[in-house]
Formats: structure tokens, C-alpha cells, sequence
């Protein structure tokens, strides 16, 4: 068996793997090559594998394979509402990332016109998820209630239409014991919007501009 094969099938179950990944494991394995850099080169030329983003790789031409560059993460904001099918959109994917995050716009797979969103949320406010499957894969993603917060927290406002399938299943016990969690402010427009807005989605009169 080859190196290139050893490599695919060890990694074929992992979302992501890095440039120290496979060093470790050709070193642990006693897997004679000087050059991994190089093998990794030749995987990405002959379309073996593909670049998450620098020193970052994976087999699966797939955007929501993006956020496992960045773990400890989920996927939060637009992307949650298109993922969780709380509207008819298509978004990007929104990352949310403890790390510390330079930029918010990066592109991935050495694409320019491939873009996710970077935001970095503070370890405090890193809860609020669960594993749900998205196409082939099985994804961290904000449930509602965290996706509503995190839509404040980031002063990110859609039209008053938008949220109009969100708040139809948001928990209010459970979105208040995660407000409890928050600052006042993001705590205090979450609240007096839910109050005024989540009764008209109910009854599916949220048609009004916002």
C-alpha cells in the first residue's frame, strides 16, 4: 500500500485533518518520507484532497465542512436558520468560533468566491447547540433560542418577516434561562422583542414591516 493510500484511509473518516496530523501519524506508524508537504501537494494536484484553509485539509468538497477548520465551534446566525430550515434562504456559513478570529470574510478550498463568516464568541456564551445532519454530514448548529440571542448579541436585524419561523419554536423558559446568561442589554431587546412578536407568529400574522 502506498503512502498516498495509507494517508486517505487513515483520514477518510475525519472531517478535517492538519499538516501535523499526518506528520504524527506517519512518524507513529514508521512511515519512511521526508517530504509529507510534498505527498500532500501531489494529493491536492491529483484531486485527492482539497485545502480547508492553510495547513487544514479534508476529502469532502463540502462548505459545511468549513467549521471543523475552526473547532471548537457551531454553526449560529443565518446559517442556523438555513440549516434548521426556519427559512427559505441559502446562507454562508456562520462560524461560531472560540478562537480568536482576524477576520470576519475568509474564502476556503483556495477559492475567492467560496466564503464563510468568522465570529468569535466568547467561552461564556459557547453553549446553546446540538448535532443535527446536514446533507452527508452531522453538524454542531445553535438551536433557536441561542440562534435568536446570538442574532442580537451581533446586532444582526432581518426584515420582521425573517424571524417568523424561529419564533414559532422558540422555548420561552428556555430561551429566558439563557438570557439570564447574558448581558442586560442583549438580554432586555431579546426579551421585549419576543414578547411583542412571537404572539403574531403564532398566529401567523407576523406580516408587518420591521
Amino acid at each position: 500500500m502506498t503512502i498516498v493510500n495509507d494517508i486517505t484511509n487513515h483520514f477518510a473518516s475525519y472531517p478535517v485533518f492538519t499538516y501535523r496530523d499526518v506528520v504524527l501519524y506517519l512518524r507513529n506508524n514508521k512511515k519512511r518520507t521526508e517530504h509529507p508537504a510534498r505527498i500532500l501537494s501531489h494529493m491536492k494536484s491529483a484531486g485527492r484532497l482539497y485545502t480547508v484553509r492553510k495547513g487544514v485539509y479534508t476529502f469532502k468538497l463540502d462548505d459545511a465542512i468549513s467549521g471543523f477548520a475552526y473547532a471548537p465551534f457551531y454553526y449560529g446566525l443565518l446559517s442556523a436558520l438555513t440549516m434548521r430550515d426556519l427559512w427559505t434562504q441559502n446562507s454562508r456559513p456562520d462560524i461560531m468560533t472560540i478562537k480568536k478570529v482576524r477576520r470576519s470574510r475568509v474564502h476556503i478550498f483556495e477559492d475567492k468566491n467560496d466564503v464563510i463568516f468568522l465570529h468569535h464568541i466568547p467561552t461564556k456564551y459557547f453553549f446553546g447547540f446540538d448535532i443535527i445532519k446536514y446533507g452527508e454530514l452531522k453538524v454542531p448548529v445553535s438551536d433557536p433560542e441561542k440562534t435568536l440571542v446570538d442574532l442580537f448579541y451581533y446586532k444582526i436585524t432581518l426584515s420582521i418577516q425573517n424571524y417568523g419561523e424561529l419564533l414559532k419554536v422558540v422555548n420561552r423558559k428556555k430561551l429566558n434561562g439563557y438570557l439570564k446568561l447574558y448581558d442586560k442589554r442583549t438580554a432586555g431587546i431579546a426579551l421585549n422583542f419576543v414578547k411583542k412578536y412571537k404572539p403574531l407568529a403564532d398566529s401567523g400574522e407576523l406580516d408587518n414591516p420591521y
